[in-house]
């Protein structure tokens, strides 16, 4: 059970667990994917619709369903919303049969999928990789939620950060299996130029953590040349902030918004690319700097919760987060020394450690010893 599945309206939605799907497909498992959207009020009066699509041998179930944010009718919301994901789940059941297991992705929607072990008896696995749960004081909507951990025979975390986040908020152990990146970030590599620029690339949602307004300021400080550029992909809230910062330092011509992209457009552009850079505040993981590793790209990273689990000083720099001359520094350093980093074994690192198949595997193990105890 997800979030969404990527489609051609919402390139991005549930694109982290569609690759994981696919990825146990190609395995050989039957997997069958189960989204709830969340839509404006007009949608409370239209009959409830359940599609269905295979996708990469995936089978795609989805519905819509009416929300109101009002306190009051929060508690209808939650029934409205159980009742969705029961009602696709039976239809899921009807052309597949009862699954072996249940995998939820993070609490929110797990929170919703919990009950389905309680009426149907089948186990029961949560990933999380949710920022809002690597928190250091829970709310009370989120407490609730929680409620479902227990009930999960098996909690996955996509970084040892966030287990320890989940144990000290919430007493949950758990095991950590880290994101996967898709196979496409592998079957291309970065292009070589002779236009003597330099470019960074950073990639995210405009949400404060991800501090985009401290990279933009940090490389205004760094007074680079022109033919240094730094491409920013994404939208949200944050977006004008951002822009305001840009026009501030009157940088426009060399720091680029380029708006959200399709996981394609996102791999081309790393390709012509020759620094990722986080400027993170908070990660449970950061699968974009594994996506960029795929390419060979070395990193510059924050301490924000997942990169300092995995990134190496041979694949890049680790600087500490909310920290504006570091990061120039950094900047710097690479574009100085960017030759000193070998492509080659980037991308091996990356390759053996968060491929497709690797993690695949280890998602498979989890199912076995989960299953093993319902013997």
């Amino acid at each position: 059970m997800t979030r969404g599945f990527p489609s051609k309206e919402d390139s991005m939605s549930g694109n982290y667990e569609a690759v994981q799907a696919k990825a146990l497909a190609a395995k050989g498992l039957h997997v069958s994917v189960i989204c709830v959207y969340q839509k404006s009020v007009k949608h409370l009066f239209l009959r409830r619709k359940i599609s269905h699509k295979i996708i990469d041998g995936v089978d795609v179930y989805e519905c819509t369903q009416f929300l109101a944010n009002i306190r009051f009718i929060r508690r209808i919301n939650k029934y409205l919303r159980k009742r969705a994901y029961k009602q696709v789940f039976c239809r899921s059941v009807k052309d597949n049969g009862v699954p072996n297991i249940i995998h939820g992705h993070i609490i929110s929607i797990s929170s919703y999928a919990a009950f389905l072990k309680d009426e149907y008896g089948i186990p029961f696995v949560i990933t999380e990789h949710w920022t809002k749960t690597n928190v250091t004081e829970v709310p009370e909507w989120l407490r609730i939620m929680s409620e479902a951990y227990p009930k999960a025979d098996k909690v996955i975390c996509v970084s040892q950060a966030l287990a320890t986040s989940l144990k000290r908020n919430f007493h949950v152990d758990s095991i950590v299996i880290n994101n996967m990146v898709s196979d496409m970030f592998f079957q291309s590599i970065k292009m070589q130029r002779n236009d003597n620029t330099f470019r960074f690339i950073a990639i995210g949602a405009f949400r404060k953590n991800k501090g985009f307004d401290l990279l933009v300021e940090s490389f205004a400080k760094g007074y680079f040349p022109q033919n240094v550029t730094l491409d920013i992909v994404g939208d949200g809230e944050e977006h004008e902030l951002v822009e305001n910062i840009i026009n501030e330092y009157d940088v426009s011509k060399q720091v680029r918004l380029l708006g959200t992209k399709t996981p394609e457009e996102i791999n081309e552009l790393l390709c012509n690319s020759d620094c990722f850079v986080l400027s993170s505040r908070l990660e449970t993981f950061a699968i974009v700097v594994i996506e960029a590793m795929a390419k060979g790209l070395p990193v510059i990273a924050t301490r924000s919760g997942g990169p300092e689990t995995f990134l190496l000083p041979e694949h890049g720099m680790l600087i500490d987060k909310e920290n504006v001359e570091q990061l120039t520094q950094a900047m710097r350093h690479m574009i100085e020394h960017y030759q000193e980093y070998n492509q080659n074994d980037i991308r091996k690192y990356c390759y053996d450690h968060f491929s497709q198949d690797v993690i695949a595997n280890q998602i498979i193990d989890v199912y076995n010893q989960v299953l093993s105890l319902y013997k």
